[in-house]
Parts: C-alpha cells; sequence; structure tokens
C-alpha cells in the first residue's frame, strides 16, 4: 500500500504525452494490486505509524481506486477529446483519490480530520472548474458553508477527546477502552463528532447542499461525489462509533427517526422530479439514510449492510449518473419530459438503464438486494414500529426507479431528436466496468464478518 500511495505521488509528477492514458490504467492496475486488502483482518496491517488497514478501510480504499479511474474514462469526450484542461483535470482527479485514499487509512485523529477536510477543496475546484451551468459556484459555495460549519465541532470534540484518552491514536484507544473514560463522553460530544460526518453523508435536513452541487458539477464531480466523497461520512460514522465506543441512546433514537423518515420523503420527491441528475441525488440521500438507521442500531447485520450499502451504492450511483450524462451529451437535456421513447433509437442503452434501475431498486441479482434485507432486517429488530416505514421505502423506492426508466426509454419521441444515436467503446467498457462488480461482488460477501464490531 505504502508503494501505492508513492506511485500516486509519483504520477502527479508525468508531464510527458499521453499523460491521460498513462493515469488511468495506472489507476486501474493498482485497483486490481489492491484486491487482497479485501481479506485484511481487523487492524491488521501496519504501513506506518499513522497508517493502517482493515477491512472496513480496504474495501474503500479499492472502491476510491476504481471510481477514480471510471472518472478519466467518462470523462474522455468531454474534457480530453475537446482539450478542456485535460491535463489540469487528470491532476485534481488523482489528488482528490490520494487525498481520500491517505483518510481512509489514517488512525491519528488529527490526519483524519485533516484529509476529510482536505478533500473538499479538489472537489471544490472540480464543481467550478469543468461545472457546464451557471449556477456552479453558488452550488461549491452552499457545499463549503455546510461542510465547514459542521466541522469545527468535530475538530473541538476530537481534540477534547485525545486529551481524556492522553492518545491522538485510535488504535490505541481502541485497544485502551477504559471504562471511566467512556461515562464521560455525553451527548454533546456525540453530536459534536458525528455532525460533520452526517452533513457529508448527508443526512436528511442537511442534505440540501448534495442535489445542488450533483446538478451543476461534472460527470466525473457527480461520479466522486456519489461514489467516495458520501462514503468519507459513512465511514468517519462507523470508525469513531467502533473506536470512541460513542452511544448516546437519545439522540441514536431521534437520528434514526429523522433518517427514516427522511428516506420516504426524499423517495416522495423522487417521484416529482423531471432531472434525472436530481433524481438520482434524491435517491441517494434515501439510501445513506437507510445506511444510517442500519449503522445506529448496533446489530451486526446492521453494520455490515451499511458496509454492503456503501460499496454497492458507490457503483450503482455513480453508473447511473454516467447513463444520465450520456443521454445529456447526446440530447442537451436532462428532462424526463423531454428524453422519452430512447429503445427506439438506441435499444441497447435502454438495457443498461434496466440494470441499473433494478439495482437502485435492491432487486436481484445485484448485491443492492443483501444489502437492503440486511439493514431493513436490523432496522425492524431495534423497533418492530420500524415496519411500516420499511415497506414503504420498498414500495416508493421501486416507483421512482420505474418512473425513471419508464420516462427515459418508452413513449412518443420528440421531434428534435436524431432517427439514431452511435455509442463509443468506451461508453459500454464504462457502463460495464461499474456494473460488473455489483453483479458478482455478491458471491465474495463473507468478508463483511471481519468488519471492526463492538
Amino acid at each position: 500500500m505504502v508503494g501505492t500511495l508513492f506511485s500516486l505521488v509519483s504520477l502527479l509528477m508525468l508531464t510527458n504525452f499521453m499523460i491521460w492514458e498513462i493515469r488511468f490504467w495506472f489507476i486501474m492496475v493498482m485497483t486490481f494490486m489492491c484486491l487482497k486488502y479485501l481479506n485484511v483482518d481487523v487492524w491488521g496491517e501496519l504501513f506506518t505509524e499513522h497508517l493502517y488497514c482493515d477491512s472496513m478501510s480496504g474495501v474503500l480504499v479499492i472502491l476510491t481506486l476504481w471510481i477514480s479511474g471510471l472518472m478519466l474514462l467518462a470523462s474522455y469526450y468531454s474534457v480530453k477529446f475537446i482539450n478542456n484542461k485535460s491535463l489540469l483535470f487528470s491532476l485534481v482527479v488523482l489528488i482528490l483519490c490520494l487525498v481520500v485514499v491517505f483518510y481512509f487509512l489514517c488512525v491519528h485523529t488529527m490526519y483524519f480530520y485533516i484529509f476529510f477536510e482536505i478533500s473538499l477543496i479538489p472537489t471544490l475546484m472540480l464543481i467550478i472548474g469543468w461545472g457546464y451551468q451557471p449556477e456552479r459556484l453558488q452550488a461549491g459555495v452552499y457545499m463549503m458553508l455546510y461542510t465547514i460549519t459542521a466541522s469545527l465541532p468535530l475538530l473541538v470534540s476530537l481534540i477534547m477527546l485525545g486529551g481524556l484518552y492522553c492518545s491522538f491514536n485510535m488504535l490505541l484507544v481502541y485497544y485502551i477502552n477504559n471504562p471511566v473514560v467512556l461515562y464521560n463522553v455525553s451527548g454533546l460530544w456525540f453530536l459534536g463528532i458525528m455532525g460533520a460526518f452526517l452533513v457529508k453523508l448527508p443526512m436528511f435536513s442537511v442534505h440540501l447542499w448534495l442535489p445542488k452541487a450533483h446538478v451543476e458539477a461534472p460527470i466525473a464531480g457527480s461520479m466522486i461525489l456519489a461514489g467516495v466523497l458520501l462514503k468519507l461520512g459513512g465511514y468517519g460514522i462507523l470508525r469513531m462509533l467502533s473506536v470512541f465506543f460513542l452511544n448516546e441512546f437519545i439522540f441514536s433514537q431521534v437520528f434514526m427517526i429523522i433518517c427514516l423518515w427522511g428516506s420516504v420523503i426524499t423517495g416522495v420527491i423522487c417521484v416529482g422530479q423531471s432531472d434525472i441528475k436530481s433524481l438520482i441525488a434524491y435517491s441517494s440521500v434515501g439510501h445513506m439514510g437507510v445506511m444510517l438507521a442500519g449503522s445506529l442500531s448496533k446489530f451486526m447485520w446492521g453494520w455490515e449492510g451499511a458496509m454492503l450499502m456503501m460499496v454497492c451504492h458507490g457503483f450503482c450511483s455513480s453508473g447511473l449518473f454516467c447513463l444520465a450524462n450520456l443521454m445529456y451529451e447526446k440530447l442537451k437535456s436532462r428532462s424526463l419530459f423531454l428524453c422519452g421513447g430512447m429503445i427506439n433509437v438506441n435499444s441497447i442503452m435502454c438495457l443498461w438503464w434496466f440494470l441499473f434501475c433494478i439495482a437502485n431498486m435492491g432487486a436481484p441479482p445485484s448485491v443492492n438486494l443483501i444489502s437492503e434485507v440486511m439493514l431493513f432486517c436490523s432496522v425492524y429488530l431495534y423497533s418492530s414500529w420500524f415496519v411500516v416505514i420499511i415497506i414503504l421505502l420498498v414500495f416508493i423506492g421501486g416507483l421512482y426507479n420505474l418512473i425513471m426508466f419508464v420516462s427515459t426509454q418508452h413513449g412518443g419521441i420528440m421531434s428534435f431528436i436524431s432517427s439514431s444515436f452511435v455509442n463509443m467503446c468506451n461508453e459500454y467498457l464504462l457502463l460495464l466496468l461499474h456494473f460488473y462488480p455489483m453483479l458478482f461482488f455478491i458471491l465474495n460477501v463473507g468478508y463483511l464478518n471481519k468488519v471492526i464490531l463492538f
């Protein structure tokens, strides 16, 4: 892993010809070389004094490298082909990938916080620099205000907890497990630590920055937001809960109710959306709400389902954004009302739309089904009253995905649409590399038994 990190740093310095292709193939090869970290035991791999890898961070490192490579592949036409500052774009993507990998591997709480905040800068550069909508600056300001406002309590709480434990090393704190200190962890510290991660996740009621950022971002920005950056919040919640044993009972109940009802409300909002990217963004809020509810239930199935949900949502949501971008590049519109009848002019892309829509609603054979079953079971075990919300979530999740598929693929063809579309080979490769992990990851879900639990 240290060799991978140093190779990423050296790759930033390349300035020769074919630099885009070299960086893309390097990231994809590194992804396959890092597959061995799926089977790393709990806190089982030491790289340096402050860099550790376990099964929870290993799978997210692989997800980060994979999505970063696909970002370069998805942006080949919109950035490289028309020469829209392609070298700077690939440099920003690599820096963001490196920062996120360091975030997943750090066990020092201060470095953990620093890389969590630094990831905001390359993301802001992607939205402002390569966004194609006039309101992209406002979207960047929304994202910065939400993230920075919630990050200061996190910094103060981490410093105070480090003073209590006399150490900033999460590995050491995890093994100390001092019960005297645990009783001093009050509700304010629970809110202070969880607040920044809940905004990044995002939890319903602090989610308004996400649809705005998705709509204004380029395809690479939407992919990294949905595929990786939302997982920064989920990983931070799971890591903080497992290391500091935060267990504020009242706030956990409140957050679970907000998340589950928020998932229902965002599902209803998705049904009424006309913008495809906005619909996919709101569906991400709903999925992450269920993931947070499962992790706060403190059941083993909830934690394993939360990890599975983060991985499969990263591939599924990123693939849906790629499909929306491919449609936008050909029709110059993201409206569900103007993109009807695509099955008549491009039947192969209709198949891909069908596969990703059923994966997004949690239907077999994708691994999304297993993650949703595990999360719903853990929520039901926490309280049987939540069964009503679970039924509503299953119904509404299927409803808005079917509406998105039927509205884009069936119906009449608008008069401005050409009679035929020609798809490039890299577009099919991009969609295949998104769907392949979701389809075959179901054969190897047993590694999640090694996830850090209470």
